[in-house]
C-alpha cells in the first residue's frame, strides 16, 4: 500500500483547508509538503501576526527569483515592464502575507463558472460554503455562517479615517449608494470592506485551519522547507512525487494546492501540459494539454497616491489596510456589471511614511486579457510568467473609466481637504521601502521628516511623480498614457489549470477537481478558476478547498482502490 492516503502539495491557503478536513477522519493518513517555512502557532514571526500586511515585503516569506511580465503594452516598441512577484512561500501562503481583504465576489461570478462547463459550481452550489467557513462578526442570516474557523469583521462608517470618509461622502454626492454588506448585498455601491483579522492578529489560513489540536492529529504529517521535483506517473496514473534530494514518497492520490503559477509548473514538469513545450524542454509527454499554464488572468489595478495631513490619517492603533471600498459597473457592452472598484487607503505601508501617504487604489475586477505561465529556460528554474495586462481594448477602456472616477474624487472639495499633493508611486524605490527592516523604518522616518517640513519642500521631492487630476480629465491621451505606464496586475493570479467540462480541450481539471487524462491527482487552488471572481481570492480559495473536500470525500469509496 502507499505511503500515504493523501499526499497535498502546498501549504498554502487550499493545503491549510485539505490537510485540516482531511485528517479529520483518522483513518486517512495525510502528508502536507511545503516549500517554504513553517511557524508554529504562536511562534510566527511578528509581521506576520500584524493584522496590517507588514510581512508582504518580507523576502523570506516568497517565492525567491520570481519575475513576472507585469506592465501594458505601450504601443511605442518599448518592452513590457517586469518586476520581482510577489507569491507566499511558507505555511499558510499567500494568505500569511497579503492584505486580509475578505471579499467574495459575486454571485455572478459563480454562475458564470458553471456556464463554463463547472457544474456544481454555481452560486447555489457554493453559497453553503462560504457560510461553512466564516464566523461573521457583524452579520447573521441566511448569506452568513457564525461559527466557521474564519472571522469575519468590519470597520463600520463611524470608524473610517479621514481620507476614507471624505471619499465616502463625496460617493453619496455622486449618487452612489450604502451598502452595509458588502458580501450579502450585491450590486454598485460603497460600504465597510470585510476583513479576515482580528483588531490585534491575522488570521491566515493556517492560523484558522492547522491550530494546534489539528497538527497534533498522529494521522497529519506537514514536511516544511522540502521542495517536489516532479509527480510519478506510472502507467497513466500519479503514485506520488519526487523531491529535489531525490527522495520518493508514495500516495494513494496527489493533491496539487501550489498556486496558479506553480500548479501549472509541477505539471509541465512531470509531463502534462502543451506538447510543443514539454518536448523542447526535453520532457517525456505523458498527457499533452495546452490549458495546462494557459488562461492565466489578474485584477490591475492603477493606484493615485496622496499626502495625507494630520486630519486624514489613521490612527496608530487601527491596523487594518482600506476600510472601505466602492464597486461599480462600467456598463460597456459585453462587459459584466460591477466589473470595477475603487477603494480609499489610509496607510500604505508599516513604515512611518506609510503613515503619511494614502491611496486611491482604482482597479478592474473582470478583466478579458489573458496571460500564461511557461516553463523557465531550464524546467528547475523559475517560471515564465506574462500576464499580457490591457491587452483587450475592453479593459483600458473600462479602466480609463474608473481612473476618471478617482480624479473626480480627489477634487471634490471634501476630500481636498483630506489631502494635500497626488502623485504616482515609484514602484521600485516603494517596494525596496516595504522591506521589514530596521534601516528601512529609518530612511522612511527621515522621508518622513523632510515632506513634513514645508508643502514647498515635498513638492520638490515629488516634481517627477506629481499628477494633475483636472488635467488628465481634460486630456485623453494623458489618461491613456498614465493607466500604460503605471497600471500593474496585483497578487491574485488564478485559472491556469481551468475547471469544467472535459470534453472541452482547453480544460484542465474536471468539476471534481480531477486532472483530465491522469489518475490518482487533483489540483485545488485558484488556477483551476474558470475566470476570474470579482473578489479577492483569499475567501473563494477557502471555499473552494472546503467544497473539494467532500468532493473529495464522496468520490473515495467510489473508486476501487489498488496496491500501489
Amino acid at each position: 500500500m502507499s505511503d500515504w492516503d493523501y499526499l497535498i502539495v502546498g501549504g498554502g491557503t487550499a493545503g491549510s483547508v485539505l490537510a485540516s478536513r482531511l485528517s479529520e477522519d483518522p483513518n486517512c493518513r495525510v502528508l502536507l509538503v511545503e516549500a517554504g517555512r513553517d511557524h508554529a502557532p504562536g511562534r510566527e514571526p511578528r509581521s506576520i501576526v500584524d493584522p496590517y500586511p507588514s510581512s508582504y515585503g518580507d523576502p523570506r516569506f516568497s517565492w525567491p527569483g520570481l519575475v513576472a511580465e507585469i506592465g501594458a503594452d505601450r504601443g511605442d516598441g518599448t518592452p513590457r515592464a517586469s518586476r520581482g512577484f510577489v507569491q507566499g512561500r511558507l505555511i499558510g501562503g499567500s494568505s500569511s502575507i497579503m492584505g486580509m481583504m475578505a471579499t467574495r465576489g459575486g454571485p455572478e461570478d459563480y454562475d458564470d463558472w458553471r456556464a463554463r462547463g463547472a457544474v456544481g459550481w454555481g452560486w447555489d452550489d457554493v453559497l453553503p460554503y462560504f457560510r461553512k467557513l466564516e464566523q461573521d462578526l457583524d452579520f447573521d442570516g441566511p448569506m452568513h455562517g457564525d461559527s466557521g474557523p474564519i472571522p469575519i469583521r468590519r470597520h463600520m462608517r463611524d470608524q473610517w479615517p479621514g481620507f476614507s470618509l471624505a471619499v465616502a461622502r463625496a460617493l453619496e454626492r455622486k449618487g452612489f449608494r450604502y451598502v452595509a454588506d458588502y458580501n450579502g448585498e450585491y450590486g454598485e455601491g460603497f460600504g465597510p470592506l470585510p476583513m479576515n483579522n482580528l483588531p490585534d492578529r491575522r488570521v491566515s489560513a493556517a492560523t484558522a485551519y492547522l491550530t494546534p489540536s489539528v497538527r497534533q492529529r498522529s494521522n497529519l504529517t506537514i514536511l516544511a522547507e522540502t521542495t517536489i521535483e516532479r509527480l510519478v506517473i506510472e502507467q497513466g496514473r500519479v503514485r506520488g512525487i519526487e523531491l529535489r534530494r531525490g527522495e520518493r514518497i508514495d500516495a494513494w492520490e496527489t493533491i496539487v494546492c501550489a498556486g496558479a503559477i506553480h500548479s501549472p509548473v509541477l505539471l509541465m514538469r512531470s509531463g502534462i501540459g502543451p506538447m510543443r513545450q514539454l518536448r523542447d524542454a526535453g520532457i517525456d509527454v505523458v498527457h499533452a494539454n495546452d490549458g495546462v499554464g494557459a488562461n492565466l488572468s489578474n485584477h490591475i489595478m492603477m493606484p493615485l497616491a496622496v499626502y495625507l495631513p494630520a486630519a486624514a490619517r489613521q490612527s496608530a492603533h487601527m491596523r487594518a489596510w482600506p476600510s472601505n471600498i466602492l464597486r461599480f459597473s462600467s456598463n460597456v457592452a459585453g462587459c459584466p456589471a460591477n466589473d470595477l472598484h475603487i477603494f480609499p487607503n489610509n496607510r500604505t505601508s508599516w513604515h512611518p511614511l506609510g503613515r503619511h501617504v494614502g491611496a486611491l487604489g482604482i482597479g478592474l475586477r473582470k478583466p478579458f486579457s489573458t496571460g500564461s505561465v511557461t516553463l523557465g529556460e531550464q524546467p528547475l528554474d523559475p517560471p515564465k510568467v506574462r500576464f499580457n495586462i490591457l491587452d483587450d481594448d475592453r479593459d483600458m477602456r473600462r479602466l480609463s473609466m474608473a481612473v476618471r472616477l478617482g480624479c473626480e474624487l480627489l477634487l471634490d472639495e471634501d476630500v481636498r481637504n483630506m489631502r494635500r499633493e497626488i502623485f504616482l508611486p515609484a514602484g521600485g524605490q516603494a517596494n525596496r521601502l516595504n522591506r521589514p527592516t530596521i534601516g528601512n523604518a529609518v530612511r522612511s522616518a527621515a522621508i518622513t521628516g523632510l515632506f513634513g517640513l514645508s508643502g514647498t519642500l515635498r513638492r520638490a521631492l515629488l516634481r517627477k511623480h506629481l499628477v494633475n487630476p483636472a488635467e488628465l480629465l481634460g486630456n485623453d491621451q494623458a489618461l491613456r498614457d498614465i493607466i500604460l505606464r503605471h497600471a500593474a496586475p496585483v497578487h491574485h493570479a488564478s485559472g491556469t489549470c481551468r475547471m469544467g467540462d472535459p470534453a472541452d480541450p482547453g480544460v484542465v481539471v474536471d468539476p471534481r477537481c480531477r486532472v483530465v487524462g491522469v489518475d490518482g491527482l487533483r489540483v485545488v487552488d485558484a488556477s483551476i478558476m474558470p475566470s476570474i471572481v470579482s473578489g479577492n481570492p483569499h475567501i473563494p480559495v477557502i471555499m473552494m478547498a472546503e467544497r473539494a473536500v467532500d468532493l473529495i470525500r464522496g468520490s473515495i469509496q467510489q473508486e476501487e482502490r489498488e496496491d500501489l
